[in-house]
């Protein structure tokens, strides 16, 4: 597999832990922000790097090499619209013709009222969340193992750094997702 490399500008992206995001929706029921509107916006903290994310990929062991965008471009474009079109990547080809590097800069969200009702928090949790959480290494591997263990991705083949854990998928969950209908990503 290659992967596409922007440049560093425009490569992040708002990535949080599902606890994390948990926590915040928590803690806006329990403390709700008195301004107008009342919204919340979850943010990473430290914002996520497209390079870091995807190089978590070969530290556990999935085959991957980097290339530059453009290259990386044409050859998905050749691959999608020239020879495969009933490959799962051909409904999300309009991204990457369509300036993806600029198009795939996450926003600046203003995170204050999250932060807000986090502080808020501290007394009833005991932990200060506040400053906000990015995914890290290991969560990614968490991500990954899922990924393979409902038969979204292949297992890693290759030489690994870190090994996948060791997940127990309820065998329901399993069941339920062979009967969804749409692409798999390994067609």
């Amino acid at each position: 597999m290659q992967l596409g490399l922007v440049p560093e500008i425009y490569n992040t992206v708002n990535m949080v832990p599902v606890d994390h995001v948990a926590r915040v929706v928590t803690a806006s029921a329990f403390h709700p922000v008195q301004d107008t509107l009342g919204v919340i916006h979850v943010t990473g903290h430290p914002r996520s790097r497209f390079v870091e994310i995807l190089s978590s990929l070969s530290e556990y062991g999935f085959r991957v090499e980097t290339t530059d965008y453009v290259p990386w471009r044409i050859a998905l474009e050749r691959y999608t619209i020239l020879e495969s079109k009933d490959n799962a990547l051909y409904p999300l080809i309009h991204f990457v013709l369509d300036n993806l590097p600029q198009s795939t800069k996450a926003p600046e969200l203003d995170d204050r009222n999250a932060r807000t009702v986090l502080q808020a928090d501290i007394e009833w949790s005991g932990v200060d969340m506040s400053l906000g959480r990015g995914v890290t290494l290991d969560e990614m591997g968490v991500y990954l193992a899922y990924l393979v263990g409902i038969g979204f991705l292949d297992a890693p083949s290759g030489p690994a750094k870190r090994q996948l854990p060791d997940l127990e998928i309820e065998k329901q969950i399993l069941e339920k997702l062979t009967s969804v209908g749409g692409r798999g990503a390994k067609t």
